[in-house]
């Protein structure tokens, strides 16, 4: 079984089932209850949520919510949470995740056992959209990472394990096989990125890339994917200096390059092109190297993974979807730490493609495992579009902060593409240039380019040295997503505690899934 480090058990119904606890409904700041199946509410219900709605308790504004409680029988008590959508005009799918999410958190401070949710509908001709986005933020909330936790002290209720939930979505007669569709599709998204999160999540001493192959093996085989794992012996063979460099720190948890394949089936009429090609970085952990980081907030480096996460959760859902089109997820995976065999400042590396590289910078050590995985799985898939993403840059946090992604591409279609599933995803993007005085600036006096030229548009030298191992006459369209100051967080956020994000999966999924209309 996939790990998801949530307890919560989906169903979808139409009619109220009789053991709830408590039924969330959403509300627009106009004073109106949104979606079909309020009809289904009982009197009671309805009346305690218009109620709160009139008296001015709940707004209708994003994130808003309160509760009112009714007894349906002796000893029996359900609370009635209203969630506010703000202005109707403007719900989009975020809005109803973030909405969604909160009840969710209220849900889980009341610590009840059993939910029912209305699901907002925001276009008639749209109502599974409303649904999908419910049911993702409310098990994005639900996600919580206890795999270390030692035994609940039984005095402190915030230490005691979270029990089996169940969130039942209603739903009128005719709504129901739409519904229950969309429900589920957002259900196995969840699922995918809470698995990402979860894997993101363990420490440096349980996953190491030996571990985090195996894991993915396993998971590879429950879900039908295609899996390859190149080990440091075949990197060798290969002349992959550049993961190879990064990876010889530490001898007894060498580097990997895990492959996973979906190869769904054919689209009849369509002339046959190459897989889509997703490339994760996926630094197990990342001491700096030589060039080591200060201790502060050194453990957070268990994170300098995400990118590969991002990946392995994308292509589980891809599975998952049984989605018809070919797509090649590959993971770059290394531990970058310090011995007397790890790689040094002044090192001249040849990568998989021939290009040398000066090491300036042991720390600057994403872009050296993502260009050798790049230049190899161009080269064995010979693939329609490229992405990849990683925790690449500090830089790029300065620059847009912890709310998007920053992108780099040799394609404006790409990028058009990209911008528009962040845009409905949640995951935004930004895109930054990259041209050839930035290509100039990484030049090095004895080898082709080093990894690092300064503290100086740092995430714009990242791309720039990740386009060494694209092809040089952009016959490939690829963009470079770095996720630094989105992968993690240190606060709350409306569907994400503390910690790993999974943010990418939504993204490339809406990414493959746009793909793939195209195709048809």
């Amino acid at each position: 079984m996939i790990p998801t480090s949530t307890s919560v058990s989906l169903a979808i119904k139409t009619k109220m089932p009789a053991d709830v606890d408590g039924v969330v409904v959403f509300a627009t700041d106009n004073r109106q209850l949104v979606g079909d199946g309020v009809m289904i509410l009982s009197e009671e219900e309805m009346r305690i949520a218009m109620r709160l709605i009139h008296a001015g308790v709940v707004r209708g504004k994003v994130k808003d919510i309160d509760f009112d409680l009714i007894e349906i029988k002796p000893g029996k008590v359900q609370r009635v949470y209203v969630c506010g959508l703000g202005a109707a005009e403007k719900i989009t799918p975020e809005i109803v995740r973030r909405s969604a999410a909160c009840a969710m958190r209220a849900v889980r401070r009341h610590r009840l056992d059993h939910i029912a949710v209305i699901p907002p509908v925001i276009l008639r001709s749209r109502e599974a959209v409303g649904t999908e986005a419910v049911v993702t933020g409310m098990l994005l909330a639900a996600f919580d990472y206890r795999e270390y936790k030692g035994t609940a002290r039984k005095d402190d209720p915030d230490e005691a394990p979270v029990r089996s939930e169940t969130i039942t979505i209603l739903s009128t007669d005719a709504a129901f096989p739409a519904l229950k569709a969309s429900a589920q599709r957002g259900q196995l998204i969840a699922d995918a990125q809470n698995f990402a999160r979860t894997i993101a999540s363990r420490p440096g001493n349980d996953i190491n890339p030996p571990q985090l192959a195996r894991v993915i093996q396993a998971a590879a085989k429950e879900l039908g994917l295609g899996c390859r794992v190149i080990d440091e012996k075949k990197m060798k063979k290969l002349g992959m200096g550049g993961i190879l460099a990064v990876g010889g720190g530490s001898v007894s948890t060498p580097p990997r390059l895990i492959v996973l394949e979906h190869r769904g089936r054919a689209i009849k009429g369509k002339a046959k092109t190459g897989p889509l090609l997703l490339v994760g970085k996926a630094i197990t952990f990342d001491t700096g190297g030589i060039s080591i980081k200060q201790a502060e907030k050194m453990g957070r480096m268990i994170y300098d993974k995400c990118g590969g996460m991002a990946v392995l959760g994308a292509m589980c859902a891809i599975a998952k979807l049984k989605l018809p089109i070919h797509v090649v997820g590959i993971l770059s995976s290394a531990e970058n730490h310090v011995s007397d065999k790890a790689y040094r400042p002044g090192d001249i590396l040849r990568m998989f493609n021939g290009v040398t590289v000066e090491v300036t910078n042991t720390d600057a050590e994403g872009r050296l495992v993502l260009g050798d995985a790049l230049a190899w799985g161009i080269k064995a898939y010979k693939p329609a579009a490229c992405i990849d993403l990683a925790t690449l840059t500090g830089g790029v946090v300065t620059a847009l902060g912890k709310t998007m992604a920053g992108v780099m591409s040799n394609n404006d279609d790409l990028v058009t593409e990209l911008t528009k599933c962040g845009e409905g995803t949640g995951e935004k993007i930004w895109r930054l240039p990259l041209g050839p005085e930035l290509r100039e600036q990484i030049k090095s006096d004895h080898a082709d380019i080093v990894n690092s030229a300064g503290r100086e548009a740092h995430p714009l030298q990242g791309g720039a040295f990740l386009s060494y191992f694209i092809p040089a006459d952009n016959s490939v369209p690829w963009a470079h997503l770095d996720i630094a100051g989105v992968a993690d967080t240190e606060k709350e956020l409306p569907y994400y505690a503390k910690g790993a994000t999974g943010w990418g999966v939504r993204l490339l999924l809406e990414w493959t899934h746009l793909r793939m209309k195209a195709a048809i």
